[in-house]
């Protein structure tokens, strides 16, 4: 008998001193996994808690703002879910520690350092469970945080989740992937016939499977008119990107936006985890 569906969903208006920013969330097995492992957080650090999955929300995002995640874990038995469940709380809980703790000058401490610091120590613990369970060995996540406060998005990057920006009608992906196929397309390397699908869908690292990991950093400014979306290789993957981009520049609230989504990944055959947070980001009513 077929799994039912695994899903959550947000809805969220933000204020985000003179900007808004509204919040939709899904999360789906998909049609061919048993489990889904991937995980999804929206979280109002303001109020210290994360976004209802029912009904309308509204905030103001001044300091310290919303923590956006999306985690695919990856690994035999329970590995993938046991990481990416520890990295959605375990980030957010180092990253919330780091930012409440003034730098030794007195200063606030940078989002974009902090987030990053956070997502290694984040790692450090990952990986330490694995290396102390044999059950667990070789598991780890990919992980695409977003941290957005007033006008300023932070993005962190490892694996092969992704984000990106819509805005004025284009899509463009924000963060690259850590694979062997992006990898190679980028040094010109690809052999003629491509590559097997286990090598095509190599990661390069992932939260909790090394040691050492290099995590990906980079800010955008919002404007009024931006579209926001992370999601997991269950949706970039079967689905083209001119049909990412026309549901998400197309109509809808960012809630019904990632449910879209979600449906075209599975009729395009559904063969992993999906999940999408989609952000709209327009003028606010109030600062």
């Amino acid at each position: 008998m077929e799994n039912p569906p695994q899903t959550k969903s947000a809805t969220s208006p933000v204020a985000v001193a003179g900007l808004e920013l509204r919040i939709g969330a899904q999360t789906d097995v998909g049609r061919v996994r048993d489990q889904n492992e991937d995980r999804v957080l929206v979280f109002d650090l303001k109020r210290h808690r994360e976004l209802s999955a029912v009904g309308t929300e509204t905030a103001l995002l001044r300091p310290p703002g919303v923590l956006l995640v999306v985690a695919d874990g990856m690994g035999g038995m329970s590995g993938g879910e046991t990481a990416s469940q520890m990295c959605v709380e375990n980030l957010l809980m180092l990253f919330l520690e780091k930012l409440e703790t003034p730098n030794e000058d007195g200063s606030a401490p940078a989002p974009k350092q902090t987030l990053s610091d956070a997502v290694r120590n984040t790692n450090d613990l990952i990986f330490s469970r694995a290396t102390a369970d044999m059950k667990l060995r070789g598991m780890g996540t990919t992980l695409t945080a977003a941290f957005l406060e007033e006008e300023l998005m932070c993005v962190a990057q490892v694996g092969d989740s992704r984000a990106y920006l819509g805005r004025d009608g284009e899509l463009v992906q924000l963060t690259r992937d850590q694979t062997l196929l992006a990898s190679l397309k980028e040094q010109g390397k690809l052999p003629p016939g491509g590559l097997g699908r286990a090598w095509k869908n190599m990661l390069l690292q992932a939260v909790g499977a090394q040691e050492n990991l290099q995590v990906a950093m980079s800010e955008t400014n919002l404007r009024p008119g931006d579209l926001l979306l992370l999601c997991s290789d269950g949706l970039h993957g079967p689905v083209e990107e001119a049909d990412i981009a026309g549901i998400l520049l197309g109509g809808g609230s960012p809630s019904e936006k990632a449910k879209m989504l979600t449906v075209r990944a599975n009729e395009k055959g559904g063969p992993d985890n999906v999940s999408a947070v989609v952000c709209e980001v327009v003028a606010g009513q109030r600062a």
